[in-house]
């Protein structure tokens, strides 16, 4: 039985820095008194208003969870809505606001802790889940939660085929009706096969539950999914309920009051100001409080300033260009291997990421177990690309696109970088600048032949880090390999009678055939940073990039 403590959890996670100690902590700085402009309405700062203004760069195209992903629907999906189970957090030794989870602990069975559910038994050899749900918790309309809401959630997962149906494959769930209601507050889920990741993706932002009973009244014959309504709309159990979608403008939250882990602030609004230093200028002047996606030459400066605090957290996200097989020649390994050659990744992470960014090495991140730094065989080497090139024919060179999204400010930078090193190789690489939305239309249909991306595997599993991008038939396979031998390998990796060791292992010879195959141009591991006033408390970091907005407060 794992019944567990029902105290609210706390915050985020991450483990103990081991790759870059020039991401410092943001240390408290003693400082000089406030300047510029407050927001109207928001009060003196000798009382901190329980409102926050978030310099955001833009607003979600989507609120629905299944079919959109990106950095700009991260803090949403995950503060609006709710999940059974949340990662457990250890505080992170001299990072304030810092949490470290045991990513190397064991089979990860003890980092997950209840939330929307009071605790689960595991029965049947590992096949079986039975959750006990939390009684009395209030959806943002009123509604209670109950085990018609995790069914309704399921089987929308496997209806509409959106991003969680990897999570359904990866945890061996094979059908809907493997998930059954067993009484109002009970749900039994039965599983093909047993392992660990039933609990680890339950944990992700992702795995959000549905107000079933709202959704339901806002579907329809031809939307029987409510598709149209969830794209715009709230239909959460999270700290925070929906006030407010103005594309463009602006996001506002407000406080779920009646949540049994109710936030410290009472409102958040995201103005969406595209531009990073403009972002900068209105965490200077007090116009926000909080800037998010701040570039690298933006951070620097609001490092040195004395009003101003930059949390940095490791993170686990790889910067990365997937190379599209669709679009030739990059269907050729040797015309892939010499763009893996001709990227110049040292002077990519030092003229662009300034400092704020480490080495990526393969598909791995240094965040997951089984991770390996000689995962990655390419370094800079644009006479062994230019070999590679004439190899598969292409001596004079050929022209392809990368695609990057406006939201990214870091997109146009590294593109040029890019750009530039590939010419020295005869290809010209043109750039595409795409507003968010039809970024996200444009990556989930693999629309073009690259794209600038800033994802990462939010699961230490290496099932998970290699499956969601790399297993031919995931949903989130948006770069478009496919490989045989990597299939296989990934199923034999996670057959259930591997021990723990054996599995890791075993994934590591799978992350050795992708990065041989260079399905993707893996550049850089930029961390998690966030610029605040000195006077915000409580920033941290979840696993899906964003922040437990729940936590942050004001300082006495």
């Amino acid at each position: 039985m794992t019944d567990q403590p029902n105290g609210p959890p706390t915050g985020g996670f991450r483990r103990a820095v081991t790759r870059r100690s020039f991401l410092e902590s943001a240390a408290a700085v003693v400082g000089m008194p406030f300047a510029g402009s407050l927001v109207a309405g928001c009060g003196s700062r000798t009382t901190p208003s329980k409102q926050l203004v978030v310099a955001a760069a833009t607003t979600p195209p989507s609120l629905d969870w299944e079919l959109v992903f990106g950095k700009e629907v991260y803090d949403h999906v995950f503060n609006l809505n709710d999940r059974l189970t949340r990662w457990k957090a250890i505080p992170a030794p001299g990072e304030p606001g810092g949490f470290d989870l045991a990513w190397q602990a064991g089979d990860f069975q003890d980092i997950t802790e209840p939330r929307m559910a009071e605790g689960w038994e595991v029965t049947n050899g590992g096949r079986t889940y039975t959750f006990s749900l939390r009684k009395d918790w209030p959806s943002h309309a009123g509604n209670e939660f109950t085990a018609d809401d995790v069914k309704w959630t399921f089987d929308r997962s496997f209806a509409v085929d959106g991003i969680t149906s990897f999570y359904n494959t990866l945890a061996t769930i094979e059908r809907a009706e493997d998930v059954k209601v067993l009484d109002r507050y009970t749900v039994r889920i039965e599983l093909a096969e047993p392992g660990p990741d039933l609990l680890l993706t339950m944990s992700e932002f992702w795995r959000a539950m549905v107000d079933s009973k709202l959704a339901k009244s806002h579907a329809s014959s031809g939307d029987p999914w409510a598709k149209r309504w969830l794209k715009g709309h709230d239909v959460g159990f999270g700290p925070f309920k929906l006030a407010e979608l103005s594309p463009g403008h602006q996001v506002v939250w407000e406080a779920h009051k009646e949540h049994p882990f109710p936030p410290a602030i009472e409102q958040i609004t995201f103005k969406q100001v595209p531009k990073s230093s403009d972002r900068l200028d209105a965490l200077m002047t007090g116009e926000a409080q909080v800037a998010q996606y701040l570039s690298p030459a933006d951070m620097q400066t609001l490092k040195s300033s004395k009003v101003m605090h930059l949390w940095n957290f490791q993170g686990y996200v790889i910067h990365s260009s997937p190379m599209n097989p669709k679009y030739p020649p990059l269907d050729d390994v040797r015309v892939r291997q010499a763009l893996s050659y001709a990227t110049p990744y040292q002077r990519i992470i030092e003229k662009v990421y300034r400092g704020f960014a480490g080495a990526a090495h393969g598909p791995i991140s240094d965040h997951a177990a089984g991770f390996d730094p000689y995962f990655h065989p390419y370094t800079y080497d644009p006479e062994r690309a230019r070999e590679l090139l004439r190899g598969a024919g292409h001596a004079k060179g050929f022209t392809t696109t990368l695609a990057y999204s406006t939201a990214e400010p870091l997109g146009e930078p590294v593109g040029a970088e890019l750009r530039s090193a590939f010419r020295d190789v005869g290809v010209t690489l043109e750039l595409e600048a795409l507003p968010p939305s039809t970024y996200t239309r444009a990556l989930f249909g693999g629309k073009r032949p690259m794209f600038f991306q800033s994802f990462g595997a939010d699961s230490p599993d290496p099932a998970y880090a290699l499956g969601v991008f790399y297993q031919s038939k995931s949903s989130n396979n948006w770069g478009g390999y496919s490989s045989a031998r990597t299939d296989a390998c990934l199923a034999e990796a996670g057959l259930p009678q591997l021990s723990w060791d054996q599995r890791v292992e075993e994934h590591k010879r799978c992350a050795r055939i992708i990065a041989n195959d260079a399905p993707w141009l893996w550049i850089a591991q930029p961390g998690f940073q966030v610029g605040t006033r000195r006077d915000v408390t409580g920033i941290n970091w979840y696993a899906g990039e964003g922040v437990d907005w729940s936590k942050v407060d004001y300082t006495n």
